[in-house]
């Protein structure tokens, strides 16, 4: 038996383009874009069981939520309610999944593209290099020796996986035109293309490396505003370099995790 973590978002679901419409919780469609990731994601949970028996655990990783519990395959379990413990996952797993997932800000065909918030945040380094949430993520999994698999979005959140796991199996069911639209699959089609993702990624999994950042890390944060940045500078350890800027060291990933 294998144990799979699968970490969910909502902006790379097929059909969704839209902050204001869809991914807000005051938006107009957001339950309805709730519904399809959860169908998307039941999708890519029976692929991995039709690879064979596993444990699934899904962590809802959209900040207002963005999966249905109620229709959440009978078969996986769910990671829920905030505050999470960090780190998320360890050693035990055997891969992560990243389900729906979106580039980091300032992709220009980036569907939905940001870097941890919309609404506050501009910019994200690590060591002085740009870096999003499928990076970080894909680091926190390789601290553990955790493979990242499998990820699914579109065009350009496959080319930002592959930067840190060249063969990831990656779906991409749409193909960003900017930042709020896109040329997308039908629904039902990327439920067909994301079944198939998740059988050939646990197929693949003893052939996927994780991906390891050696430390010590440096982590940068550019905000929107310069009174957010003002107000985190005063934690302890962190910096302000910037009139929208901070700054802080850490020796281990998940120390650092912890106080981003």
């Amino acid at each position: 038996m294998k144990k799979i973590f699968v970490l969910c978002d909502l902006e790379g679901t097929a059909g969704v383009v839209d902050f204001e419409l869809q991914t807000y919780p005051t938006a107009r469609y957001y339950d309805q874009a709730k519904r399809l990731a959860t169908l998307e994601v039941n999708a890519v949970v029976d692929g991995i069981l039709e690879w064979g028996s596993a444990e699934i655990v899904l962590l809802d990783g959209h900040g207002p939520g963005g999966l249905d519990y109620e229709h959440v395959h009978k078969e996986a379990k769910m990671m829920i309610g905030r505050p999470l413990p960090l780190p998320w996952l360890d050693e035990s797993y055997d891969a992560m999944f990243l389900y729906g997932h979106h580039t980091m800000n300032r992709v220009a065909t980036g569907v939905l593209a940001h870097s941890w918030s919309s609404k506050a945040i501009s910019n994200v380094w690590l060591n002085d290099e740009l870096i999003g949430e499928i990076g970080l993520n894909a680091a926190i999994a390789g601290h553990f020796g955790v493979p990242t698999v499998f990820i699914s979005g579109d065009d350009d959140t496959m080319i930002e996986a592959r930067r840190y796991v060249p063969n990831i199996v990656g779906v991409s069911v749409k193909k960003g035109l900017s930042r709020t639209s896109a040329i997308s699959v039908s629904p039902a089609k990327a439920r067909d293309m994301l079944h198939a993702g998740a059988v050939e990624a646990m197929n693949r999994i003893d052939d996927i490396s994780s991906y390891k950042i050696e430390p010590p890390f440096t982590f940068r944060t550019e905000y929107l505003a310069a009174s957010t940045a003002e107000s985190k500078a005063k934690e302890a350890g962190i910096d302000l370099v910037g009139p929208h800027t901070v700054e802080f060291r850490a020796d281990d990933l998940i120390d650092l995790v912890r106080r981003r």
